[in-house]
């Protein structure tokens, strides 16, 4: 059956309208990858046109024959920075382009990067298929209350999943005695803003020489012989923004690996999906993956995906349906503990489609998958051929190499890739040469 795709990816639930311009094009540019997931007679509402050269791109590794048809871009999605939100959604301009392009789509599947409200009314506007056992659910923002903070600490508690200790806070006074509290527990705390994404927001507050922690945004020292409580106080106005009136602050620790889980929830009484799990590679905010994780012990792996399909079982008979992502750490303790719990794609799901449609359902028992986020180029072609030359590119005959499973070089200056190796050793050394190639410098995340 044919679908509808829908890359919300910034929702008004996620980064909303309030980003920087440079902040929003990175991230408007993760929508595009859905493109991706599209057979040849799919539509993708994306915010803004994907290139040509993307486009043939995708064809020639998946084998379809897609086109600028396949892609509805709502009202002035071209000449302005939007987002999928009730706005441009729902206005009736996308029902238009649909109605024009195909005609009527009652009864297609739906798919979304989030199955926010936006979303579920534009679907219901379509005559979309849509589960009735979860509709109300998400229809009531269901799917919206798994990307808060707040709430996965309320949820992780009442499912008995490992968290660290934490406080929430609405009010200046109320962050300035939750971090007097917790600051003594490891020296650390992390300060994370209630809806935002990627370790967006994320601020931590430490009591030692250093300014770089894994999964923080901006780090903090307390200066010598200050008021802790007055001094997070003074922070309040600079971490309470946007839609963020609530934030979570959390005992910091040290953390040897992150770790992330995706599921498909299949809604009430339906046991979750397991589809992919891995490492996040952070420097020291997540810049891809290592999928899978080939590091973690077998016994810890059981564990998260244990604690992780606790936390989709009870999602679904509450009522949710859809994509879950999962995120955990293990600490120097060598413990395993929770961070967080989105009720949408990842930035791993992509990459899954391209892994399954690429090796088959079970690549996660014969390869490895290797990927990094926003590197910048001056050209798609240039990349492409930079690969090429230096004989690294994707191979369909030995099911290894490079893919750039998105790019945005005209708009932002950037792309994505994706390694895949028989090893972890295989896909490292892979990687080198297509570093090598581009003449790429992870440290400033530039091609020269």
């Amino acid at each position: 059956m044919s679908k509808i795709i829908v890359a919300n990816v910034d929702s008004d639930a996620m980064c909303g309208t309030d980003m920087e311009p440079e902040i929003h094009a990175l991230s408007s540019m993760c929508c595009c990858r859905l493109i991706a997931l599209a057979e040849d007679d799919d539509l993708v509402v994306l915010p803004h046109s994907v290139s040509d050269a993307y486009i043939g791109y995708v064809n020639r590794l998946l084998g379809r024959n897609l086109s600028r048809d396949n892609v509805i871009v709502p009202r002035r999605g071209d000449e302005e920075q939007i987002i999928l939100n009730f706005d441009s959604l729902c206005d009736g301009d996308v029902e238009r382009q649909i109605a024009e392009r195909v005609g009527s789509v009652r009864g297609w599947e739906l798919e979304a990067y989030f199955l926010d409200r936006a979303v579920i009314h534009l679907a219901e506007r379509l005559d979309l298929a849509l589960d009735s056992r979860t509709r109300g659910y998400l229809r009531a923002g269901g799917a919206e209350s798994y990307n808060s903070k707040v709430l996965f600490r309320q949820f992780a508690a009442a499912c008995g999943v490992p968290i660290a200790e934490g406080r929430m806070a609405s009010t200046a006074a109320e962050l300035g005695r939750a971090v007097a509290e917790l600051l003594n527990r490891t020296g650390r705390v992390m300060i994370k803003q209630d809806t935002n994404s990627g370790s967006a927001g994320n601020t931590a507050i430490t009591t030692f020489d250093e300014d770089r922690l894994t999964g923080a945004w901006q780090v903090k020292r307390v200066p010598d012989g200050a008021d802790v409580e007055k001094f997070a106080t003074w922070l309040w106005p600079q971490i309470a923004v946007q839609r963020n009136t609530r934030v979570v602050v959390e005992v910091y620790h040290l953390s040897e690996q992150a770790l992330y889980s995706e599921l498909l929830v299949r809604g009430p009484g339906v046991a979750p999906l397991l589809l992919n799990f891995g490492e996040m590679r952070m420097e020291p905010t997540f810049i891809g993956f290592e999928i899978p994780s080939q590091r973690l012990s077998q016994f810890d792996i059981g564990e998260m995906i244990s604690h992780s399909a606790n936390l989709a079982r009870a999602a679904a008979d509450a009522g949710f349906t859809g994509y879950m992502n999962v995120d955990s750490i293990l600490t120097m303790t060598g413990k395993i503990m929770f961070t967080e719990v989105n009720g949408r794609m990842g930035d791993c799901t992509h990459i899954d489609y391209w892994a399954r449609k690429l090796l088959g359902d079970d690549y996660g028992r014969n390869h490895v998958l290797l990927t990094r986020n926003w590197i910048g180029a001056s050209s798609f072609e240039d990349t492409l051929n930079a690969l090429d030359e230096a004989g690294v590119s994707y191979s369909h005959e030995t099911k290894s190499g490079v893919i750039l499973p998105i790019e945005d070089v005209d708009r932002s200056g950037t792309f994505d890739y994706m390694v895949i190796g028989d090893t972890l050793e295989h896909a490292l050394a892979i990687e080198a040469l297509a570093h090598k190639a581009l003449d790429f410098d992870p440290a400033n995340h530039s091609v020269h």
